[in-house]
C-alpha cells in the first residue's frame, strides 16, 4: 500500500503515525483511514491508494501508468480505464468533489491525476538515526505510551490550525463571483427614472427592492420577483436616494420646477406614505449615516458651478459645511459602515469619478481604481453592509455597456492603490444602480440594453411609421441634394452613411471612437462630426464620404462639439459643450486658424443655414432661447423665447435647431411630459412660432443624450423610439 518511504540513516524525520492532513480530512495512512472531522469516511482499498499516491506527490502529475503499477499487478487481467474511473469517482464522491471545478483532484485529460488542495504532514517526530532508534526500543512502555498521546495530540492541534488556515486561505483567494442571475420585473417601464425624467436610487430593504418609473416615483417589487406595485407618496415628483437604517423611510427630494438642485428634503414612510421635512434643508443626494443620527447632503445652483456636501442632524439641524468643489458636480455616493468616510461621486464633463472624505472634513482626495478610463466612468458606489466590500456601477448606460465591479476593502477606513476591483458582469446586458442586500448575497441592480427603432411621423397620415428599416440610429443629416444621410448608430456610436432608401451604406468610424452630430459638407463631399474616445475630449473631426482615417481639426485641450459647415465648406463653425461657457468658433480648415464668433460666449449648438447668412444657437442649459447671429451684421439677435410663447409655455427647452433647405425656418423639438413630443417652426422674416405637429409615442423616446428628434428635408419629424429593455435584476453573489 502506498505508505511513506522507510527511515533511512541519511534521514532526520519521520512521519508521526503517518498521518496526513488536507482540509478539514486527516489520512492515517498505516490504519487505512480516512477521517473528516473526526468521522470516519468509508473508502474502499484502491480508492484509498489512489489518495495515497496524490497526498505524497501534491502538485505534481501521477500518470495513469503508474497507478495502473500499483493497483493492478502485471499479471492481473482487467478493464483498467474502467477501474480506474471508478476509483477516481469514487474518490471524488467521498471527497465532495467536483470534477468541472475541483479543489483537490484535477483530471489532466489522457496523462493522471494532481492532488491540487493545501496538504502538510503534522506532528513531525525529530528522531537521531541509529542511536534514536535504539533509544525508542528500549523505552519503557509507559513512557512511549505518554509519547504517542502527545503526538497524537500534537497532531489533532496541527492539523485544526491548519484546517482553520486553509479556509481562511480559501475564503481570502476565492474571487467573488456572480451564482445566478433573476429577473425581478417585467413591465418594459424605464427603471430609476421618475416621472419628471431625472434620476432616482434603487435602494432595499431585504424582502422588497424600490425604484422608479415614468408613471411613479416610488415603485416596488418583491425581491423574489413579481408584480410592481406603486407607493403611496404626496409628491409628483420625488427623487429618493437613501433608505433609512431601520429600513422603513426613503430619504430624497421633492421636486416642484423641473430642476434637482436645491429642493426641500424629505423624509417619506414607506409604510404610510406621509413625508417630513427635514427642517429647512435644501440640496440633492441626502444620505443617512449608518447610525441614522446625521445626514449628508449636497448643494449646487447648475452642473457647472461650485458644489458643497453638507452634514446636518436627523432632523435638519446643525448644518455645517464638509468640503466645497469649485468645479464640477458632487454629491454623496454612500457613508462607510462605521460613519467615519463619506464617499462622494464627482462629475466634470467628461469625467465622473469618486472621492472621499473623513466625516470631520479631512483626508479629501480622489479614489484611484482603475489604470485606465474606468477612473472616469465611476457611477453609483455603496458599500455592503458589513463593510467588507464596495459595490460599484462602472461605464455610461446611455453608451451602451455598464457593468457591476466589487472591491475588497482594506483594514484601512481608506482604500488603497493596491486594492484590485473585480469585474462581476459582462455580457450583452448592462447593469447599473447597484444595491447590496443586507445579508450581502444578492446585489439588485437595473439591467438592461440599449435600443431604438428610428421612426418618421407622416404628416398627412399622421402616424408613424419605420425610416430606413426601422434601425437603430439617430443623428440623422441630410445631404443639400435630399439623396443622402448620414447617420451614427446607437448606443455604439459609429458613423455610418447611405442613400436616403438605405443602400449603399458605408461604415466610416470604428470603435473606441464614439461619433455625435455628424454634418454633411455643402459640396457633400466631406462630413464632420464631434467624436471622443472615453474619457478624452469631444473633438471636431471630418472625414470623407467615401471613407477613410477621420482627422482632427484642432488641437486644443478643450471640448468642441457641433461642427457646422460654412457655405464655401471651407470653415467649420462648432460650440463649446453646453456645461462650458466658452464661445462659439471658427476654424480655417486650410489654415487651422481658430477664431471666436463674436458675442457668443454661453452660447452652444451653432447651426448656420444653408444660404450662409445667420447662425442659430442655443443660450445655456436651463434657459430656452433660440439666438439668431447675422453674418453680414455681425449681430445677435433673439429668435425664440419658449418661457414666454404661449404656443410653448407648456414644453420643455427647445431641442436642437435644424434650418429648412431653404434658409426660411428653423426646426425644434420639445418633449411634453413623458410620452408626447411636439414639434416647432419658427419664421426667420417674422419670428412667428408655428406647431407642425404633436406626436405620442407610448414607449416613449431614446437617444445618447436622452431624447432625439430630427427633420427630413421635407419638414417630416423624426424620432428614436426607445425599444430599450430595462428591468430590475437580482444577482446572488459569492463575497467570500
Amino acid at each position: 500500500m502506498g505508505d511513506a518511504p522507510p527511515l533511512t540513516h541519511s534521514s532526520a524525520v519521520t512521519r508521526a503515525k503517518g498521518h496526513i492532513c488536507f482540509a478539514t480530512f486527516e489520512m492515517d495512512l498505516r490504519a487505512g483511514e480516512l477521517r473528516k472531522g473526526g468521522v470516519k469516511i468509508k473508502l474502499h482499498r484502491q480508492p484509498f491508494e489512489v489518495l495515497a499516491m496524490l497526498l505524497q506527490r501534491p502538485g505534481e502529475v501521477v500518470t495513469r501508468e503508474e497507478l495502473q503499477q500499483k493497483l493492478w499487478a502485471s499479471d492481473t487481467f482487467v478493464d483498467f480505464d474502467h477501474g480506474l474511473n471508478k476509483a477516481i469517482n469514487k474518490l471524488r464522491e467521498a471527497l465532495g468533489d467536483d470534477a468541472d471545478n475541483p479543489r483537490y483532484i484535477e483530471t489532466l485529460p489522457r496523462r493522471g491525476y494532481r492532488f491540487v488542495g493545501p496538504i502538510a504532514q503534522p506532528a513531525l517526530v525529530q528522531v537521531p538515526a541509529t542511536v534514536g532508534e535504539e533509544k525508542k526500543e528500549q523505552a519503557p512502555p509507559r513512557m512511549n505510551r505518554r509519547r504517542a498521546w502527545a503526538v497524537g495530540l500534537g497532531g489533532v492541534a496541527v492539523c485544526a490550525l491548519l484546517i482553520a488556515g486553509f479556509f481562511w486561505l480559501k475564503s481570502s483567494t476565492r474571487p467573488p463571483r456572480v451564482l445566478n442571475y433573476r429577473q425581478l420585473t417585467a413591465d418594459r417601464q424605464l427603471k430609476g427614472v421618475p416621472p419628471c425624467g431625472l434620476s432616482s436610487a434603487v435602494l432595499t430593504d431585504g424582502p422588497r427592492v424600490f425604484f422608479a418609473e415614468p408613471t411613479s416615483s416610488v415603485a416596488q417589487v418583491s425581491a423574489s420577483g413579481g408584480e410592481v406595485v406603486n407607493v403611496i407618496s404626496p409628491f409628483a415628483c420625488f427623487i429618493f436616494s437613501d433608505i433609512s437604517p431601520d429600513k422603513t423611510e426613503l430619504l430624497g427630494q421633492g421636486v416642484v420646477n423641473g430642476s434637482p438642485f436645491d429642493q426641500p428634503l424629505w423624509s417619506l414612510s414607506i409604510a404610510s406614505g406621509q413625508a417630513r421635512r427635514l427642517g429647512n434643508l435644501t440640496g440633492y443626494s441626502p444620505k443617512w449615516s449608518p447610525d441614522g443620527q446625521r445626514i449628508a447632503y449636497a448643494t449646487a445652483k447648475d452642473t457647472f458651478g461650485p458644489s458643497e456636501v453638507y452634514i446636518a442632524s436627523k432632523d435638519g439641524g446643525d448644518a455645517r459645511r464638509l468640503v466645497r468643489f469649485e468645479k464640477g458636480l458632487v454629491k454623496p455616493a454612500s457613508w462607510s459602515p462605521a460613519g467615519n468616510v463619506l464617499r462622494l461621486w464627482k462629475w466634470e464633463a467628461p469625467c465622473s469619478s469618486l472621492w472621499e472624505v473623513s466625516a470631520d472634513g479631512t483626508n479629501l482626495h480622489r479614489v484611484t481604481l482603475f489604470a485606465g478610463e474606468d477612473n472616469c466612468r465611476v457611477g453609483r458606489q455603496s458599500w455592503t453592509p458589513d463593510g467588507r466590500y464596495s459595490i460599484l456601477s462602472v461605464g455610461d448606460p446611455n453608451l451602451g455597456r455598464a457593468d457591476i465591479w466589487v472591491i475588497r476593502e482594506t483594514q484601512s477606513s481608506f482604500l488603497h492603490s493596491s486594492a484590485k476591483p473585480v469585474q462581476l458582469t459582462t455580457g450583452p446586458l448592462s447593469f447599473w444602480n447597484a444595491v447590496p442586500s443586507p445579508d450581502s448575497k444578492q446585489i439588485f441592480a437595473v439591467g438592461g440594453q440599449k435600443r431604438g427603432e428610428l421612426v418618421r411621423y407622416d404628416l398627412r397620415l399622421q402616424r408613424l411609421e419605420p425610416f430606413l428599416s426601422g434601425i437603430s440610429a439617430e443623428h440623422l443629416d441630410f445631404s443639400r441634394d435630399g439623396k443622402w444621410v448620414v447617420y451614427v448608430t446607437f448606443p455604439e456610436g459609429i458613423l455610418w452613411r447611405s442613400k436616403v432608401d438605405g443602400s449603399d451604406r458605408m461604415q466610416l468610424t470604428t470603435s473606441p471612437l464614439h461619433v455625435v452630430l455628424p454634418r454633411w459638407s455643402p459640396d457633400g463631399k466631406r462630413i464632420a462630426f464631434s467624436g471622443n474616445v472615453s474619457g478624452g475630449f469631444q473633438k471636431i473631426y471630418v472625414v470623407s464620404a467615401e471613407g477613410g482615417k477621420p482627422e482632427v481639426v484642432s488641437e486644443e485641450q478643450a471640448d468642441e462639439v457641433e461642427p457646422t459647415w460654412s457655405p464655401d465648406s471651407n470653415s467649420l463653425i462648432f460650440g463649446p459643450s453646453q456645461w462650458s461657457a466658452r464661445q462659439i468658433s471658427s476654424v480655417d480648415l486650410r489654415t487651422g486658424r481658430v477664431s471666436a464668433i463674436p458675442g457668443s460666449r454661453g452660447l452652444y449648438s451653432p447651426r448656420t443655414s444653408p444660404d450662409g447668412r445667420f447662425i442659430v444657437a442655443k443660450d445655456t442649459p436651463g434657459n430656452r432661447k433660440l439666438m439668431l447671429f447675422d453674418l453680414q451684421k455681425q449681430k445677435w439677435s433673439e429668435l425664440l423665447d419658449s418661457a414666454i410663447t404661449g404656443a410653448a409655455s407648456t414644453d420643455e427647452s427647445p431641442g436642437w435647431p435644424q434650418w429648412s433647405g431653404d434658409s426660411k425656418y428653423v426646426y425644434a423639438g420639445a418633449k411634453r411630459g413623458t410620452q408626447g413630443y411636439s414639434f416647432y417652426r419658427v419664421g426667420i422674416a417674422n419670428h412667428k412660432l408655428e406647431r407642425v405637429a404633436t406626436v405620442e409615442v407610448p414607449e416613449g423616446t431614446t437617444g445618447i443624450w436622452g431624447t432625439w428628434m430630427g427633420v427630413t428635408p421635407d419638414g417630416s419629424p423624426l424620432l428614436l423610439r426607445d425599444q430599450s429593455i430595462q428591468e430590475i435584476y437580482a444577482l446572488d453573489v459569492d463575497l467570500p
